[in-house]
C-alpha cells in the first residue's frame, strides 16, 4: 500500500527551511476515534512512514503520550509534561477557569460528534427520571461525557453529586466501562467511539442520546508551552491539517490506519473492521471555514461548555472565553496538486 506521505514530501518538503533547528514536540491524545488524526499518525509512525516528521525540520522528534480522558491530559499540560494535546472541551474549560484564563490556549478544532449515551435495551430507559436508582458509566470524572451525563440528569429532575444521588455516575476507563456494561454492572454508559459501537454491536446496547454536531475534540496548548516551543507547536498543527485532508480524501485508508492504530495503542487485537466503519462514520472531522466563522463557532461552543460545567456542579468560577481562542492557528489553503491514488 502506498501512502499520501509522498504527497506531503513533494508539495511541502518541510514546513520549515532545511536550515531550521530541529524541535521536539510532545503530544497528548486518547486511543479513540474522536482523536483519529492522532491514531492515524501513530500508526504511520509504526509503519515507518512518519507523517509529522516530514513537516518538521530534519532531526526533529515527536513524543506521544496516551491518556484515557481529558482531565488527566490537562493536568499533564499544566505540569509542563506535554506541549499540546487532543482533548475535549469540558476539561479545557475546567483548566481555563482554574488558571483564571491566563494559561490554556486552543489551537484548532478537530472533530464533532462521535459520542453518545448508550443504554441496555431491556431496561426501557428513555428519560432522566428513568435513571432513578440506576448506574451510568463515563470515561473520567469531569471529562466531556461525564459533564454531559450530569447536566442531562440534573435537567431531568434528578439530584446528582460526586458521591451518588438519585443516580450513580461511575467514572471508569473505557475498556473497564465496556466490561462493566457487558456484565450488567452498569445500566448505561456515556462514552465515545469506537466504544459506543462496541456497546451496541457486541453487548446489546442502544443509543438513547447523540449530539452529532457537538464539539468533541480540539487541539489545546498552554501559554507556557507556546512561549518555549511555538515553532514546533504551530508546525505540528499545520501538519495535522494536512493529514486531516488526506484522511478525508480516502476513507478506506483512514479506517485501516485507525483500526490498526487502536490495536497498537491498546496492545491487543485490532477492532473488527465491521465496527470501525460505522464508528468512524459518527465522527465528523473539522471542516474548512474562514477565520471569523471559526472564531464565532468556537466561542459559542465554549460558552455552552462553561455553562454545562457550572451546571454539573463540578466547576465553580468563571473566566472570559476570548483569551482561550487568541492562539488559533489558521487552516492552510487546500493543496491543488494532490494525487489521491497515492493513498491507495
Amino acid at each position: 500500500m502506498r501512502y499520501p506521505l509522498t504527497i506531503a514530501l513533494l508539495l511541502t518538503a518541510n514546513l520549515f527551511g532545511a536550515t531550521e533547528e530541529p524541535v521536539v514536540v510532545r503530544v497528548g491524545f486518547f486511543p479513540n476515534l474522536t482523536h483519529s488524526p492522532a491514531l492515524a499518525a501513530r500508526q504511520l509512525e509504526r509503519e515507518g512512514k512518519d507523517w509529522h516528521l516530514a513537516h518538521l525540520p530534519p532531526g526533529s522528534k515527536i513524543e506521544w503520550k496516551s491518556f484515557n480522558a481529558g482531565p488527566s491530559a490537562m493536568e499533564a499540560l499544566l505540569a509542563g509534561a506535554i506541549d499540546l494535546t487532543y482533548v475535549g472541551p469540558s476539561p479545557v474549560i475546567n483548566a481555563h477557569v482554574r488558571t483564571k484564563g491566563k494559561e490554556i490556549r486552543v489551537l484548532a478544532p478537530v472533530a464533532r460528534g462521535g459520542n453518545a449515551l448508550v443504554v441496555r435495551k431491556e431496561l426501557g430507559l428513555k428519560k432522566p427520571l428513568d435513571f432513578l436508582g440506576r448506574r451510568l458509566a463515563t470515561p473520567q470524572l469531569g471529562n466531556t461525557q461525564d459533564i454531559d451525563a450530569r447536566v442531562w440528569l440534573k435537567k431531568g429532575g434528578l439530584k446528582v453529586n460526586v458521591n451518588g444521588g438519585d443516580a450513580q455516575i461511575i467514572p471508569a476507563a473505557n475498556a473497564e466501562l465496556v466490561l462493566l456494561f457487558s456484565r450488567g454492572d452498569v445500566d448505561a454508559a456515556w462514552t465515545v467511539e469506537p466504544w459506543v459501537t462496541r456497546l451496541i454491536s457486541e453487548f446489546g446496547g442502544e443509543i438513547l442520546l447523540e449530539n452529532k454536531e457537538s464539539l468533541i475534540t480540539i487541539l489545546a496548548s498552554s501559554k507556557s508551552a507556546l512561549a518555549k516551543n511555538q515553532r514546533g507547536i504551530e508546525a505540528f498543527v499545520r501538519s495535522h491539517y494536512l493529514l486531516r485532508d488526506q484522511l478525508l480524501a480516502n476513507r478506506t485508508w483512514h479506517e485501516n490506519l485507525v483500526r490498526n492504530g487502536i490495536g497498537g495503542e491498546t496492545r491487543s487485537a485490532a477492532p473488527k473492521a465491521e465496527i470501525i466503519g460505522p464508528a468512524l462514520g459518527r465522527v465528523i472531522l473539522d471542516a474548512r471555514e474562514d477565520g471569523p466563522t471559526r472564531q464565532q463557532r468556537l466561542l459559542d461552543s465554549f460558552k455552552h461548555a462553561i455553562k454545562d460545567s457550572q451546571d454539573s456542579g463540578l466547576l465553580n468560577g468563571d473566566a472570559p472565553i476570548e483569551p482561550l481562542l487568541e492562539s488559533l492557528i489558521p487552516d492552510p489553503a487546500p493543496a491543488t496538486s494532490t494525487n489521491p491514488s497515492l493513498a491507495n
